[in-house]
């Protein structure tokens, strides 16, 4: 019981350890030499390195194995709470493994979305912690946001950029995964070959349900997602309403029965 509240549910192909009396880790099985905590909390050489940019928020990176590359995350809150816990935390399980057992299964219902290779707590004092998440890099990805001011694909890829996009959101209710904040900068798009791939990223806050997303629910995930646009595009110069209509009309036809 005890250890269910500290670890959470663990999927199956991952390991828990602690390397001292403040950390807890959860790592992909045959990764564990990858992921010392050292590299990247605070207290690592990795918080040293340059960061990258995808997503939401700033990402660390190091070297895995054949020439890839791991994404760290680490958790901070949004909002007014920034101001006041900044990077500590106090729920348990703790949210770095809660997001990992989440968006293990999603990926596993067939979401499009990234493979998650572990997570890290690192104890600061009684029940508060900060924390990390650590996935495989997608080489050449840009959030969705980023991918529209860049103008990162062509007018012409436009159609099929907005397509992509909508599948995936389509998949992901209709696979029974609520994102709980769904928005431009938590989608990741990228080219893969002749085609247009997106995925969706950071389901902290999500829930699962046993067959579909409520309709209700899924309406609620698209006004979150149309809100975020009004906010990072309040003039509609990188996503007018007719693409929002046109990417409506994709999601629709996108059922995958």
């Amino acid at each position: 019981m005890v250890r269910e509240w500290v670890w959470g549910d663990v999927p199956a192909g991952f390991r828990r350890f602690s390397p001292n009396r403040m950390q807890m880790v959860l790592v992909r099985e045959g990764l564990e030499i990858y992921l010392d905590p050292q590299r990247f909390t605070s207290h690592g050489e990795m918080a040293k390195e340059t960061a990258l940019y995808y997503g939401r928020g700033k990402l660390l990176s190091f070297p895995l194995e054949n020439g890839s590359a791991a994404l760290v995350r680490a958790y901070r809150h949004g909002g007014l709470l920034r101001q006041l816990t900044g990077e500590i935390f106090f729920t348990w399980p703790p949210r770095p493994f809660r997001e990992l057992a989440t968006t293990v299964e999603a990926r596993r219902r067939g979401v499009p979305t990234l493979e998650i290779l572990g997570a890290c707590v690192e104890r600061v004092w009684g029940p508060f912690y900060r924390g990390w998440l650590v996935t495989r890099e997608l080489k050449g990805a840009h959030d969705f946001w980023a991918a529209l001011q860049n103008e990162a694909y062509s007018e012409k890829e436009g159609m099929s950029l907005l397509q992509s996009v909508a599948r995936s959101v389509r998949c992901m209710h209709q696979q029974g995964v609520y994102h709980g904040d769904l928005n431009l900068k938590n989608i990741v798009v990228r080219r893969e070959g002749d085609a247009i791939k997106s995925y969706l990223i950071d389901f902290d806050k999500a829930r699962l349900f046993s067959g579909r997303v409520p309709a209700e629910s899924a309406r609620k995930n698209l006004r979150r997602l149309l809100r975020s646009i009004g906010k990072l595009d309040p003039e509609r110069r990188r996503l007018s309403r007719e693409a929002w209509d046109l990417f409506m009309r994709f999601y629709r036809e996108a059922d995958l029965g």
